[in-house]
């Protein structure tokens, strides 16, 4: 039983998340379909991006991946099915792929589109992206499904930015806590760091963090902490609280560490 995963920025009411599912069903006998995520914000490929690179690696290999997230195509951004560490991915390359791989992904193929009338439906997921996953599910080859390219649509991701004692992060995304999750690795934290003490400023100089906390509940409920999350980014967090809402925290706002000498 091979597993496909949808991730989406189709509202719950609509019928297009159904209508995918229930094509995927009839043209791939015994699959898993998955939700990933159906609660991307409408054509937030950064999102999207961000949730698909930090989950698709627990999936067995071999697992599928739609992502239907901006799907609209133009001739510099076709439809693309990725081959990568055992994993596939189908959409359209409009800068999310580039996001979600570190390095260049082992195999890249622009989609053939078929039926142009339907195609012209708008609705590519069912024409085009149920066709290829239905194609590699039913162990088709890869080759078979378009021309080889060699490069992905480049989406350059925003990088901390490091002054001499100073690292400004922007938050990339907002989980469902309303936690903000910001673009500092933990590798890159600690490599800045260098011994030396840290202030996290939050907000401007309105709530200052001090140390990294190992859990949730490690300052008392209510009360603002740093912790770095099983994704390996630092994250700021209220303890039984709702950081993002109270502080009017949003994506691209900007967290900024100083570091000061012992």
């Amino acid at each position: 039983m091979g597993v496909i995963t949808i991730c989406s920025d189709w509202n719950g009411r609509d019928y297009y998340l159904g209508a995918l599912k229930g094509r995927l069903l009839s043209l791939c006998e015994g699959a898993q379909i998955v939700d990933l995520s159906r609660d991307i914000e409408s054509y937030n490929i950064s999102q999207a991006a961000f949730i698909v690179k930090n989950a698709y690696h627990y999936y067995p290999e071999g697992s599928i991946h739609i992502i239907t997230v901006n799907s609209e195509t133009s001739s510099e951004q076709p439809y693309v099915v990725v081959h990568n560490k055992g994993h596939y991915f189908i959409g359209t390359d409009n800068g999310m792929f580039n996001l979600i791989f570190r390095d260049q992904p082992d195999e890249i193929r622009h989609l053939k589109v078929g039926n142009k009338e339907n195609h012209l439906l708008n609705f590519p997921e069912l024409s085009v992206f149920a066709l290829a996953a239905a194609h590699l599910y039913n162990n088709g080859k890869l080759s078979n499904l378009g021309k080889k390219a060699k490069s992905l649509y480049n989406m350059v991701p925003i990088r901390a930015l490091i002054q001499k004692d100073t690292m400004i992060g922007k938050v990339i995304y907002i989980d469902s806590y309303s936690n903000a999750i910001v673009n500092i690795s933990k590798d890159r934290f600690y490599s800045t760091l260098e011994g030396r003490d840290f202030e996290i400023l939050v907000q401007s100089n309105q709530h200052l963090i001090t140390k990294i906390s190992p859990h949730y509940n490690d300052v008392p409920e209510g009360d603002i902490l740093a912790i770095f999350n099983s994704a390996g980014m630092l994250e700021i967090a209220m303890n039984k609280g709702e950081l993002s809402k109270l502080l009017e925290i949003d994506t691209n706002s900007d967290i900024r560490v100083k570091f000061h000498d012992r």
